[in-house]
């Protein structure tokens, strides 16, 4: 989820209260006074929003049953609450369409809903995307309205801050040539290698950990790289995700490398992998999964934060030629 530094909270506080300040709406009833199938929650969940290019922004919506809501479009108005230097009235900004991205082994009926409906997570664990161009950093708010099946229309509001620049690899950038754990590594602990990996047990996923970043670059082979802590996992979307790109593998092995860095090298310690900590890291802070298509020119073509799917990979892959997996 996103995480604001305390700065930034107490800043976004401050924002907020003008705006109210400002409105003239006359009041209504409060989602706490509302019936709980009748209360809308929404929470971006991007990591590093930049402002100028369009990003993909990843929202999920939540009712107050406890239910998600899934599948179908909903409608996103963005509008910009302020900055460091100032709070002010909202102002309009761009609109989009999100669609919805299932969470990678949620298994689904027969049939799939066209229209957004409340389900428990394990009928349709997700969230909203949409491209978007913010142009400006500071702080955004996000109002999603979605016709609810059964509920009928629904609006609920997430705020959440734009950067100057992407603090995370972005495309464009160089991959940073990093030699991550594989399976070969001494003296590596076989949790840090994945957390899944018991003593005495069988590595999970071996061919996700049989190269490294900075081999994949200078060989100039593509390569898809998941950082994600599959045990560890605060969203419970590593395992999910990080199977995923296995099985991409399985099917696409002859066009790029598969790699998964795990995060931690000592969960219990908390110590982090280089290589998660090179890419990640920042600020004392670090989220996960992420996942990246560096290209046979070294540079990140793609990335995809928190949630990844067989959806959005595959076409990047199969425009890629086959070559031997020897070379």
């Amino acid at each position: 989820m996103l995480r604001l530094p305390r700065q930034a909270t107490a800043l976004l506080a401050l924002v907020l209260s003008a705006v109210a300040a400002c409105s003239q709406t006359p009041s209504v009833e409060s989602p706490s006074e509302q019936e709980p199938e009748n209360v809308l929650h929404a929470e971006v969940a991007s990591y590093d929003i930049a402002a100028g290019e369009p990003t993909r922004l990843i929202v999920g919506l939540f009712t107050g049953d406890e239910l998600f809501v899934s599948y179908g479009t909903v409608d996103m108005a963005f509008s910009f609450l302020g900055d460091a230097d100032a709070a002010r009235p909202a102002e309009p900004g761009p609109t989009a369409r999100g669609r919805f991205l299932l969470v990678p082994g949620t298994e689904i009926g027969r049939t799939v809903p066209e229209h957004p409906v409340a389900v428990p997570a394990s009928k349709g664990r997700g969230v909203y995307a949409a491209e978007v161009a913010l142009d400006r950093p500071g702080f955004w708010e996000v109002a999603v309205t979605v016709d609810v099946d059964g509920r009928g229309p629904m609006t609920a509001t997430s705020a959440f801050e734009v950067l100057d620049e992407h603090r995370i690899p972005a495309p464009g950038d160089a991959a940073l040539k990093t030699e991550n754990l594989t399976r070969d590594s001494a003296n590596a602990p076989h949790e840090a290698v994945d957390s899944r990996w018991r003593s005495g047990e069988r590595l999970p996923d071996p061919g996700l950990h049989s190269t490294t970043i900075a081999q994949t670059v200078r060989a100039g082979r593509p390569a898809i790289v998941v950082f994600s802590t599959p045990v560890y996992c605060v969203s419970r979307f590593c395992g999910p995700v990080t199977d995923m790109v296995q099985d991409l593998a399985h099917e696409y092995g002859d066009r790029a490398a598969f790699i998964h860095v795990e995060i931690w090298r000592n969960y219990e310690k908390k110590v982090i992998n280089r290589a998660a900590a090179d890419w990640l890291l920042r600020d004392n802070d670090l989220r996960e999964p992420w996942v990246f298509f560096i290209g046979a020119d070294g540079r990140i073509k793609e990335r995809w934060d928190n949630v990844a799917t067989r959806e959005e990979l595959e076409p990047l892959l199969q425009e890629l030629p086959r070559v031997s997996r020897k070379s």
